[in-house]
């Protein structure tokens, strides 16, 4: 990957666990120091979400570009991630899915 599209790539990453988190805990478009707040969190997910699922050879070599395989784990990792937040967000007070 490019670093345009490493950075287009990660920011997708941001944006869809922040949408996420927004189905999960909905903050105002205003509350400003919220926004940022969950933003940096999100980050600091994202980058242990990526520690955890990258290879140790990915990890030493950040510079090298990422194969489709590479990429194709990352991705399952963020949708993964992002379905876990919003089944959160629609478990019942008992815990269980309002869909059961």
């Amino acid at each position: 990957m490019t670093e345009e599209s490493t950075h287009s790539y990660y920011d997708w990453q941001v944006s869809t666990l922040m949408l996420a988190y927004d189905v999960h805990e909905p903050l105002s478009r205003n509350d400003i120091p919220a926004l940022a707040a969950r933003e940096e969190a999100v980050q600091h997910e994202l980058h242990a979400m990526v520690h955890a699922v990258l290879p140790k050879a990915y990890l030493d070599n950040p510079e090298d570009d990422f194969p489709a395989d590479m990429v194709q784990l990352l991705t399952r990792a963020t949708l993964k991630r992002s379905m876990e937040i919003v089944d959160e967000a629609g478990a019942g007070a008992d815990g269980a899915s309002p869909q059961a």
